[in-house]
């Protein structure tokens, strides 16, 4: 059995490189890999270590930082494997994870992805199933009321409880760190959609599935390390990533739920962050969710901008 796999990088060298060790050091008989790094525009020494260390692997620079997806779209047409892979550059595969996962997939025929157990780099749990995004779940979240009540409403949550991650579970979505995916499906969703720069790429591709009867799985008996968020941290990314996680949520919620869901989300998160951001102010605290209605406001306003256009602006990182 083939199996494409695609890694994006985006100044994580030190951490790609233990990916890919962890690539070769699970190779098996049954399965022949094909390694498709794309590095977003790095300025470290990302090209450099990949190309003299990782001669096996297809390494394509970008001239600029396209964005998630987009970049995992260059690595998807360089492959032509029946199973694609998706491993983000800070998660390593341990022994027998892709083995495992290809024969769930060989199984089990009208799944369209399924993702690994993921585990902390101390072997602690890490939630690996999320369930799909709506207007409800989103202001539960962010009006505070998932944090008083961790326990209570189950459903609202967004991400499984570990009690909930069941083996063989028919889930709604699994993380973006690493799941494995049929390359024919993806063609059928015309792989990642291009207009989302960061964030909601599960969910987009995901729903889909969910419509046509197809089924998205867990599968525990694969194991992966993730060590969580490494691109997105890297640099002065952290406003910019917030404002586009804002942005791809209410896109994703138009092109999906229609354009009043995606309104109802924007202005409930806008109620959420004014009210707590006014109560911060009468008790005296640094009022930190004055950031997130700012980058609220900015992600609805661009939700609405074509991501080329956004990118051609001299404050697109701003």
């Amino acid at each position: 059995m083939q199996v494409d796999i695609v890694l994006v990088n985006f100044n994580t060298a030190d951490l790609l490189c233990e990916a890919l060790d962890s690539i070769q050091a699970t190779q098996c008989d049954s399965i022949t890999t094909h390694t498709f790094v794309v590095d977003n525009a790095s300025t470290d020494d990302s090209v450099k270590r990949v190309f003299h260390d990782y001669v096996w692997s297809d390494c394509t620079v970008m001239e600029e930082n396209v964005g998630f997806g987009a970049a995992n779209n260059r690595g998807i047409e360089k492959g032509t494997s029946p199973y694609i892979l998706f491993l983000n550059s800070d998660a390593l595969l341990t022994e027998g994870s892709l083995k495992t996962l290809v024969e769930f997939m060989e199984e089990e025929r009208d799944c369209a992805i399924v993702g690994p157990k993921l585990l902390n780099p101390d072997g602690s749990f890490q939630p690996s199933c999320r369930r799909l995004p709506t207007s409800l779940r989103n202001y539960w979240m962010y009006s505070g009321w998932a944090r008083r009540f961790p326990n209570r409403l189950q459903s609202l949550q967004n991400w499984l409880s570990e009690e909930e991650h069941h083996f063989n579970a028919p889930v709604q979505m699994v993380s973006g760190a690493c799941f494995l995916a049929r390359r024919s499906y993806m063609e059928s969703v015309q792989y990642f959609d291009e207009n989302l720069f960061l964030y909601e790429e599960e969910a987009d591709i995901s729903i889909p599935a969910i419509r046509t009867g197809r089924s998205i799985a867990f599968c525990p008996d694969a194991e992966v390390i993730h060590h969580g968020g490494a691109s997105v941290e890297t640099g002065n990314l952290n406003l910019f990533a917030t404002r586009h996680l804002f942005r791809s949520k209410y896109y994703c919620f138009r092109k999906h739920y229609g354009g009043l869901a995606s309104r109802l989300t924007y202005w409930s998160d806008r109620w959420a962050f004014f009210r707590s951001t006014r109560l911060q102010k009468l008790r005296g605290e640094k009022p930190d969710n004055e950031i997130l209605l700012k980058s609220a406001e900015r992600g609805w306003k661009e939700s609405f901008v074509p991501i080329r256009t956004l990118m051609s602006r001299s404050d697109f990182y701003d």
